[in-house]
């Protein structure tokens, strides 16, 4: 069956399979921790057991675990782990100490660099967004950390008065005309105004003319407002971990 992938993120665990090609529909399960020995039951059963996994993982200790024991226990399968290093699949890292970086954004950059290796400016919309640029040499050049979008509207309502009744609003607007929309175009806005002018700072350093890919579960809150050109990457983590297994098993 050969490899199997996975991106155990803070509450989402993605997988997918050796045999599927890039950009084919990844699989996601919104997990708990503490549960997720059983749910990994209930969606891998009756599967047939992969020849390795391979894993990134993010998460806490407990969903971490969970996942190691049910592979161990139910495939007899010890995965092998993604670290970050100083270097991997042509990529330097810009950290002054790689293993500080978070594997599913290095799994990111690997990915989205193999694609644009003239350089390119990473985004992950998940509970955070982070965003990383890379050359076109393949240094990392660092990147920024924030909010991600319903993080940044929970801390608005857990610092004012505003109650928020729905969290729907016209992606057309330009301008927000209640509180509800000022929040969500305010919030939305804000991470795309980064995006671009990353972008705009890195061109006009001559640093490179950098691709753009977004990845994550919260990038259809900000995708319609981008006004540059990106490619959209929903597996992009899984796609970092797959040629960094290819190279690590040559």
């Amino acid at each position: 069956m050969g490899r199997l992938y996975v991106d155990l993120g803070n509450s989402r665990l993605k997988w997918m399979h050796d045999r599927e090609q890039d950009g084919a529909p990844m699989q996601a399960l919104e997990y708990f921790a503490n549960r997720l020995h059983g749910q990994l039951s209930s969606v891998w059963h009756g599967e047939t057991p992969p020849e390795q996994v391979w894993v990134a993982s993010v998460a806490d200790p407990v969903a971490y675990n969970n996942l190691l024991g049910w592979l161990v226990n139910c495939w007899g399968l010890v995965p092998r782990i993604m670290k970050v290093s100083a270097a991997d699949c042509g990529l330097t890292c810009g950290y002054r100490q790689p293993r500080q970086l978070g594997v599913d954004r290095w799994a990111a950059m690997i990915a989205a660099y193999a694609a644009f290796p003239d350089g390119v400016c990473v985004v992950d919309c998940g509970t955070a967004v982070t965003l990383d640029a890379v050359d076109g040499q393949g240094r990392h050049l660092g990147g920024y950390i924030l909010p991600g979008v319903a993080a940044m509207q929970r801390a608005l309502q857990q610092e004012t008065a505003i109650k928020l009744e729905t969290p729907v609003v016209d992606a057309g607007e330009e301008w927000g005309n209640s509180t509800l929309s000022c929040i969500e175009l305010g919030t939305c806005k804000s991470i795309v105004a980064l995006i671009e002018q990353s972008v705009k700072r890195m061109r006009a350093a001559g640093v490179c003319n950098p691709g753009v890919v977004l990845t994550g579960g919260g990038v259809g809150a900000i995708a319609s407002l981008m006004q540059i050109d990106y490619q959209r990457r929903d597996a992009l983590v899984l796609e970092g971990i797959k040629l960094y297994a290819e190279e690590k098993n040559r």
